[in-house]
């Protein structure tokens, strides 16, 4: 037989089989699903999301993992045209976005700081008294944590758990830190989060011991509490006993002080959007629908892409204009650590200049005395040499009559 009348015979036969399975799945009551032909409109129709854009910023999104884990290291690369800037800044916003996603994680894992709690009072009625200042809490080595009770943000607390083994224990570390000083600080009574020590010179907090960086030796005058970087201070709402409430803490290093300054402001931020006071929020100009009516509304594609291209462009220019404040912030923050490193130079010789002035003070009187000693001693010697001299004198002219007598 030929091949074309074998494939033919071939197709016949399973076009007969494929008729005879219909026949047999009919005969049981049980039919193949058809696929319904959909109205032009139902073709058409897309969910909600396929009409929002994806917004990525920096690198790609496959890269995101690579760039959350790479710590930038090395030199300051010069910037030398625009577009390195701006490449720079891109950078920095991506990096910065991946970084917001941690915030909330690093602060509920915790975070090791060196802690002091100020209290200071309200003067007196009359105006008279000034406002005296108290440390509840002096260089306590401590973890505070964000713990969250709720769902909310205000239900959240800010924990304080001492640091420390048996050792510290043995040593008495701890043992004049006030218990009170330690309870949960509410997320709704923190009025703001500062850099830096606010409020109290950051070179005159005591120490555990009670003594101030001033009143110890030189080498402990240059000392963990000489750079500003390392501070942040929160301010809480006033009691009926202290005007104000200062908790300041002092950080291993700079970055990890950003990073908490960032993560407990974006969540104060974020207990306002939701929780508090809102800033802004989507309204219509026309009330005349109800919501159902509202839902059947069509806005063409180009308004709702012109309108998240608005939202972005505001997004994205005050992302730009509080890192390149940010920056700003570290180079006064090291303007300020070489100027009052300049100042602790000049007050050292000052210092050293007053001594020798001291010293050659001492001298100067001492050598005064001395030679006000010698004068009066001379001036006897001198008196008493015209006393011999006269003796002399005498006895002489006394020999010479004996012998002109003789």
């Amino acid at each position: 037989m030929p091949p074309e009348v074998t494939g033919t015979e071939t197709q016949e036969q399973a076009e007969e089989r494929k008729e005879e399975v219909q026949k047999a799945l009919d005969r049981l009551g049980m039919q193949e699903e058809k696929e319904q032909e959909k109205s032009g409109l139902l073709a058409s129709f897309r969910a909600g999301a396929e009409f929002i854009p994806m917004i990525r910023r920096g690198l790609a999104g496959n890269l995101e993992q690579e760039v959350d884990d790479v710590v930038a290291v090395g030199w300051k690369v010069e910037v030398r045209s625009r577009r390195e800037r701006e490449e720079a800044l891109r950078d920095d916003v991506h990096r910065f976005e991946v970084k917001m996603k941690k915030f909330l994680h690093i602060l509920e894992e915790g975070v090791d700081v060196v802690m002091w709690q100020l209290n200071q009072g309200t003067p007196d009625a009359s105006g008279r008294g000034d406002a005296t200042d108290e440390f509840a809490l002096k260089a306590s080595n401590v973890t505070f944590k964000l713990h969250r009770r709720g769902d909310l943000f205000v239900q959240s607390v800010l924990t304080f758990m001492l640091r420390g083994g048996y050792l510290s224990k043995a040593m008495g570390r701890n043992r004049n830190v006030d218990k009170t000083a330690l309870e949960p600080l509410s997320l709704h009574e923190v009025l703001e989060v500062r850099a830096g020590c606010s409020g109290y010179d950051h070179t005159e907090l005591p120490t555990s011991s009670g003594k101030t960086k001033k009143k110890s030796s030189k080498t402990s005058s240059k000392g963990e509490n000489k750079q500003s970087s390392l501070f942040m201070t929160i301010k809480a709402t006033p009691t009926p006993l202290f005007a104000t409430r200062s908790y300041i803490f002092r950080f291993k290093s700079r970055s990890k002080r950003d990073d908490a300054l960032y993560g407990l402001r974006s969540i104060l931020a974020e207990m306002q959007i939701h929780e508090g006071v809102s800033i802004s929020g989507l309204h219509s100009k026309n009330n005349d629908y109800d919501d159902a009516e509202a839902d059947e509304i069509m806005v063409p594609l180009s308004a709702v892409h012109s309108a998240l291209n608005r939202e972005r462009e505001q997004y994205d220019r005050i992302l730009l204009m509080m890192l390149q404040g940010s920056e700003d912030l570290k180079e006064k923050e090291d303007e300020l650590l070489s100027l009052r490193s300049k100042l602790e130079a000049v007050v050292d010789e000052s210092k050293e200049k007053d001594r020798v002035q001291a010293n050659d003070s001492k001298l100067i009187m001492q050598l005064s005395k001395k030679l006000e000693t010698l004068l009066m001693d001379n001036e006897d010697l001198r008196d008493q040499n015209d006393r011999l001299n006269t003796r002399l004198v005498t006895i002489e002219s006394e020999k010479m009559n004996m012998l002109a007598r003789g």
